[in-house]
């Protein structure tokens, strides 16, 4: 096996080219489970030895289990014009997104809510990325790329792996922290905003989305409610009506409110912090089979602020 990629960022280790392997703490008494606020500081100060080397693997907190190593199986089906280039540029382009997200997250002191096997296959009949909708099928750790997609290097690997990790319960926040931390540590542009700032993507959306009814930005922003996309639990997609015009699964939909959450989501992390925002992911832990939003009073109890408050809030940010 030639290596790819020679990886010492947060306990990954020999990334090879045919089955890579990663090392990674199993932390399976954190698996779907709800995450109490009693064990937020807990996983703050274990979540450096959770993506640490495997000589640090031992962690006092005897809720954590120490380091087994998973393999990582990239599959490429049905790929007829897709070249051995390319597809060891989607291979590094992986191991590259994976040692990121383990650096970032062991910065802000997050420990991964689920670290199953790692299965990413890439595949002329998908037409979209997706990892989050397995996992709520109970196929947790397994990821699909587009081959188009690939090809081009747009794929949203770090996106995905974001969802295999931290996966949420609240469609909204789970698409929203998938897209902000692709848009800070992905290697390559990707859906939905392709390299460019989240907040100024987030804005042209709203234009395009909100009735033209009085001159001013901010009042005709209203009609924009994200009380709506907050009430979605997954696997249900982003939806939403705005005055006659409704917003769904459908591409055009997908990429008028995926910027949207992607840029609240920075919005709360870079004014409130992350440790904030991880007292409230983690009311809504993904269950397979199960459907849980999380009730609207949750943003007063954590942030001190409704929802609609911190949602006008932002919505002055990205207009002024």
């Amino acid at each position: 096996m030639n290596p790819i990629a020679s990886l010492c960022v947060g306990g990954l280790t020999d990334l090879t080219r045919r089955g890579l392997s990663v090392l990674v703490p199993s932390w399976s008494a954190f698996r779907y489970q709800s995450i109490q606020s009693e064990t937020i500081v807990a996983e703050q100060s274990s979540a450096q030895s959770a993506w640490s080397s495997p000589e640090n693997s031992r962690n006092t907190n005897d809720r954590v289990d120490s380091f087994v190593s998973f393999g990582i199986e990239v599959t490429f089906e049905d790929i007829e014009g897709l070249t051995a280039t390319q597809q060891q540029d989607f291979e590094g382009d992986f191991a590259r997104d994976l040692a990121q997200l383990a650096e970032r997250t062991a910065e802000y002191g997050w420990a991964p809510m689920l670290t199953p096997k790692l299965r990413a296959v890439v595949s002329r009949k998908y037409r979209i990325s997706k990892s989050l909708v397995p996992a709520w099928y109970g196929r947790a750790g397994h990821m699909e790329f587009p081959i188009w997609r690939v090809a081009t290097r747009k794929a949203a690997i770090a996106h995905e792996l974001v969802h295999v990790f931290f996966p949420n319960a609240n469609r909204f926040l789970a698409e929203g922290l998938a897209v902000y931390l692709q848009s800070e540590i992905g290697g390559n542009p990707a859906f939905p905003n392709f390299g460019r700032p989240l907040h100024d993507l987030a804005r042209e959306s709203m234009l395009a989305m909100a009735p033209r009814l009085v001159s001013d930005e901010l009042q005709n922003f209203n009609h924009i409610a994200l009380g709506r996309l907050d009430a979605i639990a997954t696997p249900g997609p982003l939806e939403l009506q705005v005055g006659g015009d409704f917003y769904g699964e459908e591409p055009r939909g997908q990429a008028r409110l995926y910027p949207l959450a992607g840029s609240f989501v920075q919005f709360l992390i870079e004014t409130r912090g992350t440790q904030t925002f991880r007292k409230l992911y983690s009311q809504t832990p993904l269950v397979p089979l199960q459907q849980n939003a999380g009730a609207s009073e949750r943003w007063t109890e954590i942030y001190g602020r409704s929802l609609a408050h911190l949602e006008h809030e932002w919505k002055f940010v990205i207009t002024r």
